[in-house]
């Protein structure tokens, strides 16, 4: 039983969409931004790029760290035995932990000694180091504050799940026979994670963890931030590639200047070009994943209840189909040309359907009724 993405094994896509980020952030620090103009812009531009990196990071860690589980499946015999086992493991450990702890109370006691008469020399180094506290403050306080921002977000939309879980445990409450216990309505059982998810929207490969009711708010904030993210990325990214082409001689100047004699422009080029095209590339998936999420709430459905709809509705299309195959009109039997509309309610929401490198195959998700 999976209880979050950060839990081993992580998923290949997981650690792919880790990457991507990191090397188009400190791309972003190393090689756009002290290219794009005057001092005044560069800092206007880090200004609106940085709480947009600590958002998307900071959102992308409390999604995948949230147990979107059921609240019934923690008192089910599989969790139960699960917490068992892991006991069993823990009083062993700390069995052989304490056998060691003997054989090293000798050298603590002569490690402390040796710190006694070293104290005097401690104190004059903590000394010069509190003179530089100062210095660091002011950067340090600016990370707090963004902090105290996110952390009142996430307490936010923490408590908003709690008093929906609330008026959703009165509806009513359902047998699951995976987990062997009652789960509340909306609950869906993945075999992926093998627990039921409460309020069921879909398995996330990039995240590795399921979206449900605990963590839906989290994945949307982190979709809206992300495809900001993305389009100031290969904005500034094609603002970059053509101030090199209309000042080449500046820009190799500059670029030794800031990046070293072993830095020419053509490199320069190719990394910021790079970096721009995947930035691009990223944005079409993310874009299409976020406004299809705007649908499914405007429409008050959740991906696995569209996804179930289209494959009903494709099967019953594929048995209409197949009964009129033997009844084709004449005028089909010579122009090859069927005499249904291919262009059906199937086809036309087609635009809207998530790209599947963001969902996970949702056949291993079940419902039970």
């Amino acid at each position: 039983m999976r209880k979050h993405g950060w839990q081993l094994p992580y998923h290949p896509l997981q650690v792919v969409a880790i990457a991507v980020f990191l090397a188009l952030g400190f791309a972003f620090y190393v090689f756009f931004v002290p290219f794009v103009g005057k001092k005044l812009f560069q800092y206007v531009i880090m200004g609106l790029y940085t709480p947009l990196v600590m958002c998307v990071f900071c959102l992308y860690v409390c999604s995948a760290a949230t147990d979107p589980g059921d609240p019934g499946i923690f008192k089910s015999k599989k969790h139960l035995k699960v917490e068992d086992h892991r006991e069993q493991i823990l009083s062993q450990v700390s069995k052989q932990e304490g056998s060691t702890k003997e054989l090293n109370v000798e050298t603590t006691a002569e490690m402390q000694l040796d710190g006694n008469i070293n104290s005097d020399a401690t104190r004059c180094e903590l000394h010069s180091e509190s003179e530089r506290l100062p210095g660091y403050a002011m950067t340090w306080m600016a990370v707090i504050l963004s902090c105290c921002g996110l952390s009142f977000m996430c307490n936010w939309c923490h408590s908003h799940e709690q008093s929906s879980e609330q008026q959703l445990s009165e509806e009513g409450m359902f047998y699951c026979s995976l987990c062997e216990v009652e789960v509340l309505k909306y609950s869906k059982h993945c075999r992926v994670c093998d627990k039921c998810v409460d309020g069921f929207d879909h398995h996330c490969r990039w995240i590795n963890n399921c979206i449900g009711r605990k963590n839906y708010r989290r994945f949307f904030i982190l979709m809206a931030s992300s495809l900001l993210l993305l389009v100031l990325q290969w904005s500034i990214g094609i603002l970059v590639l053509i101030f090199c082409s209309l000042e080449r001689k500046r820009f190799s100047a500059e670029i030794i200047s800031k990046l070293g004699s072993s830095f020419s422009l053509i490199p320069f080029v190719v990394v910021v070009a790079s970096c721009t095209f995947l930035a691009m590339v990223a944005t079409l998936p993310v874009a299409q994943l976020f406004f299809f999420h705007i649908l499914l709430i405007k429409k008050g459905i959740s991906t696995y209840d569209y996804i179930i709809a289209l494959r009903e509705q494709e099967q019953e299309q594929h048995a209409v189909d197949e009964q009129q195959s033997p009844q084709m009109s004449q005028v089909s039997s010579f122009t090859g040309l069927s005499s249904t509309s291919s262009f059906n309610a199937f086809h036309r929401g087609a635009w809207c359907t998530p790209p599947r490198l963001f969902l996970e195959d949702q056949v291993p998700c079940v419902s039970f009724f």
